[in-house]
């Protein structure tokens, strides 16, 4: 993208700038439109922000070394170009308008988006990103507000932002329920909703006074689950275990290696590298959140990575565990569909490794991380820390309390795993 100038039709400016009058919290400026009419000015947020070091203050936009450059530069050109668009609009109707009324006729515009047409915006973004995680629950998502669109003889293509209101999201609950979903994967479906509809307002494509969640409460589900923890004795029967298959054995070793390791979930495990062990410590950005986790290692978590090193290799960025193949899994959908695949194998062996240890537990490798926060409100953490963030109200807790893993309470608190 060259050099951004001011559109000049209509007479009227529109053009997106470092507004460098305000500092944020983190030092960096706020991008905001400005719309110049005789003269005149009117200043709107499109929601992003940049670091002065990151502007390039000739050509207007982000530089090249800015780490989100592209997306901001998409974000630059669609504000930029709706509002020329109703600045142009309002020329042709050869009566005065100030810039005033250019915002008020964007306005009148956004409160017109269709839901499912921002879905699929949003779909297509994170795909782009690599965000598949992210894209394919907003997908699940979509497909059921279709379902439930279509159920009560509506057209899909035109729900509005606007029309979600508390009433109607009610009404999608009870759908849902009549469909035999538990709470806690309705509170995910209403979670992603509210994503969502929050990025519609950050973009300007719905006022915020329409926002439905302060009225319909996510924390209305019961999000309680059957017991997922499993006692230190069921651990220690696990670790006994002779298994007769390589398979089986992977299963055994990656659920005991999340249970040491923090409640790592198989994503990350999956793509652990030596080079995130490091003096007897375990130190990886979760793929989830982005959520930079440091804690040291204890004995038996060593001697798990030990037992693999001669089967994966020692360099710094070959895989600890044999789930993931250099040149074989290379692209992010290569890399999710093997993941998802060894996942399901693994729930399947463990499954089996219950039985044989005699665990009245359905175990999954969310018993893992269940069971390591319970060992360490055991071992004296305190409860504010720990008890709610795996009591499955909200994950944003689990990430507080995870990423302060070097502090010595929590040291002293993996020697009693």
């Amino acid at each position: 993208m060259g050099k951004t100038t001011d559109h000049k039709d209509s007479d009227a400016g529109v053009r997106v700038i470092l507004y460098k009058s305000k500092t944020l919290a983190d030092g960096s400026h706020p991008l905001m439109l400005r719309i110049t009419k005789d003269r005149k000015r009117k200043y709107i947020s499109i929601g992003e922000s940049c670091q002065l070091k990151y502007w390039d203050e000739e050509k207007n936009e982000p530089r090249r070394g800015h780490p989100d450059r592209n997306r901001i530069k998409e974000t630059i050109r669609v504000w930029e170009s709706k509002y020329a668009k109703a600045a142009k609009d309002l020329s042709q109707e050869d009566t005065p308008f100030s810039a005033t009324t250019v915002a008020s006729q964007v306005a009148k515009i956004i409160r017109k988006v269709k839901v499912f047409s921002f879905v699929e915006e949003v779909i297509e973004r994170f795909t782009r990103e690599k965000r598949l995680g992210s894209a394919s629950t907003i997908s699940t998502l979509r497909g059921a507000l279709l379902t439930f669109e279509k159920a009560e003889n509506r057209s899909p293509e035109n729900l509005l932002f606007t029309d979600l209101t508390p009433a109607y999201l009610d009404d999608f609950r009870v759908h849902l329920a009549e469909r035999g979903l538990a709470e806690i994967s309705m509170a995910v479906y209403f979670r992603t909703l509210r994503q969502v509809y929050n990025q519609a307002i950050k973009r300007r494509l719905v006022a915020e006074k329409h926002y439905p969640f302060k009225e319909f409460k996510i924390s209305q589900f019961d999000l309680r689950t059957r017991k997922r923890a499993i006692s230190k004795a069921d651990i220690a029967a696990i670790a006994a275990l002779e298994v007769s298959t390589p398979r089986l054995l992977l299963a055994k070793h990656l659920f005991l290696f999340s249970y040491y390791g923090a409640g790592i979930n198989f994503i990350d495990l999956a793509n652990l590298t030596h080079k995130n062990v490091q003096g007897g410590r375990l130190t990886y950005e979760r793929q989830k959140t982005g959520h930079l986790f440091n804690f040291k290692l204890s004995e038996p978590a060593k001697a798990i990575l030990d037992y693999y090193r001669p089967f994966t290799g020692a360099g710094a960025d070959e895989y600890v565990f044999p789930i993931l193949e250099r040149g074989v899994h290379v692209t992010p959908l290569q890399i999710k569909n093997r993941i998802h695949k060894k996942l399901g194998q693994m729930n399947k062996d463990l499954k089996e490794l219950a039985k044989m240890a005699k665990i009245d537990v359905v175990l999954t490798t969310y018993v893992a991380r269940h069971s390591f926060a319970t060992a360490l409100k055991h071992a004296g953490v305190a409860t504010a820390v720990i008890s709610e963030a795996m009591g499955h109200q909200t994950e944003s807790i689990t990430q507080t309390y995870l990423a302060s893993f070097e502090n010595e309470l929590i040291d002293e608190a993996f020697d009693n795993l």
